[in-house]
């Protein structure tokens, strides 16, 4: 009997190490598994950092990239745009010249205006016999469209929708004092 009492006391304290040891062994087990997230969670910290100083160099990298050649790319466009400028205005100074040999208009039969036409040529008038008048829009570049002003000119004078207004000055300086003293 005493050997089944020891047995059986046996028994119950290895239950109770059993116990005791599964206890201890999930405390462990947490403990470890704490460790492991402030372990963790420091490594992504660094990492997340380290990337984000990366990514903010790259970033840095391909902006100074982009600003480099988009200034040089509006450069190259400033320059084109000035040449275009610069061979519009030597063009409207060259026009005259042209214009004669192609069309036989005299230089000075001429009046440069600028917009929305360019020239206005009183063919003829230079010597005594004037014939037409001729509106002139110069075009210089690539393109011979005309802007919408000058499409509008031209419709206008296709469908003879001119006409001479005479301005004598003192009369109309009269009809506006005149005016004046009715209102």
């Amino acid at each position: 009997m005493i050997e089944w009492l020891l047995i059986f006391v046996l028994l119950i304290i290895v239950i109770v190490l059993f116990i005791e040891y599964s206890r201890l062994r999930g405390d462990v087990e947490g403990r470890a598994r704490e460790l492991f997230e402030v372990w963790r969670t420091r490594e992504l910290d660094v990492l997340k950092a380290e990337y984000a100083r990366r990514a903010e160099e790259q970033a840095k990298l391909l902006l100074n990239k982009w600003r480099a050649e988009e200034e040089e790319r509006i450069r190259e466009d400033a320059i084109r745009r000035s040449a275009s400028t610069i061979i519009g205005k030597v063009g409207e100074h060259l026009a005259p010249l042209v214009i004669f040999a192609n069309y036989g208009i005299n230089p000075k039969d001429l009046r440069f205006i600028g917009t929305p036409i360019d020239f206005i040529a009183f063919k003829g008038l230079s010597d005594g016999r004037p014939e037409e008048v001729v509106f002139i829009e110069v075009k210089s570049g690539k393109s011979a469209n005309l802007t919408q002003r000058e499409r509008e000119v031209k419709n206008l004078i296709e469908r003879k929708r001119v006409r001479w207004l005479l301005v004598h000055l003192p009369s109309e300086m009269g009809k506006l004092e005149e005016s004046e003293r009715l209102d």
